[in-house]
């Protein structure tokens, strides 16, 4: 095990890495220039995990559970999943990353150092995007139903036009209700000036679903999902492939592989990988309607089979999963159409992240 931990980047994967290493015993050197040491909410956007990914360790640095509940299927109907949903406290990470002592320097690393990259992954036309649209509204501007919601789908078969469909995010954060319009995966420039495009259309579908309302704070949400750095050295979070290209989310993937990677070993999980790279290549191609429907089968699977293809790098359980929703989909349903109609295509996108 080392005993010095030298991180380049300090986003949310990379501070919950310095903490466990510091846990441990071991000293770490955070270099960072966007990381702000003296703001109580050092990351850009939310983060949350399922609870079943928290370790003991990290407990205390995130908030308390919620039920989570989903709009789904066709016509939509309304579902609580059998998990639990928790976000990440900034404020109790900063305060960790202080009190167990860990150095960060607000600089660029320095030419020569080795480090662990945790600079989060590369922004390239190649990826599946994830673009949202989130607003902040207080407590009592929200809508009066407001609870969590994992994902509204209902109305994405309306969704038309050159921008993919989207569904809803809700949550209560300490800055008020967050409803989030999200497009899960599409295929998108990398360039601000494009998304800029799709963000002003996710702006116009959350007013649709929301109304006229006092809004507190804008966050916008731009994931490169299915890539990871190519170099050689060491990586961390998203810099190393961590976001799950079927939900974009990869700071469960952090937590649950941290000790591990202290102690130098090597993170399985390629063939769940690629399986979920499969799947938010066939997410990018399907229109509001499909996903709708599609989401429905999905979340009518029990539990564990929902959290194998969610969470968790155990390939066998998502091939499981995915093969138990073929059951309830068929394989004529219009999700599944890429893989007979155009597999060549499919393949050539996927590879064109792995490769």
């Amino acid at each position: 095990m080392p005993q010095l931990l030298v991180l380049k980047g300090l986003g949310p994967a990379g501070a919950l890495l310095a903490i466990r290493a510091a846990q441990r015993g071991i000293s770490v050197i955070a270099y960072d220039p966007a990381y702000d040491v003296d703001s109580l909410s050092p990351f850009p956007g939310t983060y949350g995990v399922f609870s079943t990914q928290i370790p003991a360790w990290a407990d205390a640095l995130f908030g308390s559970p919620t039920e989570l509940d989903v709009v789904v299927g066709s016509p939509p109907s309304r579902r609580t999943l059998g998990f639990g949903y928790r976000l990440l406290d900034q404020a109790a990470v900063a305060e960790a990353l202080r009190t167990a002592g860990v150095r960060i320097v607000p600089e660029a690393l320095p030419d020569g150092v080795k480090a662990v990259d945790c600079t989060g992954a590369p922004r390239t036309d190649a990826a599946l995007w994830q673009l949202a649209v989130g607003w902040f509204l207080p407590g009592d501007g929200a809508p009066s139903h407001s609870t969590s919601i994992f994902m509204d789908w209902s109305g994405a078969d309306r969704h038309a036009g050159d921008v993919a469909p989207s569904f809803c995010y809700v949550q209560r954060t300490a800055r008020g209700w967050l409803y989030e319009e999200t497009i899960l995966a599409t295929h998108c420039s990398a360039e601000a000036a494009s998304q800029e495009l799709v963000f002003e259309a996710l702006r116009a579908r959350l007013a649709d679903r929301i109304g006229t309302r006092p809004v507190m704070r804008e966050e916008l949400v731009s994931i490169p999902m299915g890539t990871r750095r190519r170099h050689k050295e060491r990586k961390f979070g998203a810099a190393a492939g961590f976001i799950n290209p079927a939900t974009g989310y990869s700071l469960g993937h952090a937590l649950e592989v941290a000790d591990e990677f202290l102690d130098g070993k090597r993170s399985g999980g390629w063939l769940a990988y690629v399986l979920r790279q499969v799947g938010g290549e066939l997410i990018a191609r399907a229109d509001g309607a499909t996903l709708q429907d599609f989401f429905g089968h999905f979340f009518a699977l029990d539990t564990q089979a929902q959290l194998a293809y969610l969470s968790g790098q155990n390939g066998v359980a998502v091939a499981r999963t995915m093969w138990a929703l073929r059951e309830g989909t068929g394989l004529r349903h219009a999700f599944l159409q890429p893989l007979f109609r155009r597999p060549w295509s499919v393949a050539r996108a996927v590879w064109a992240r792995l490769s």
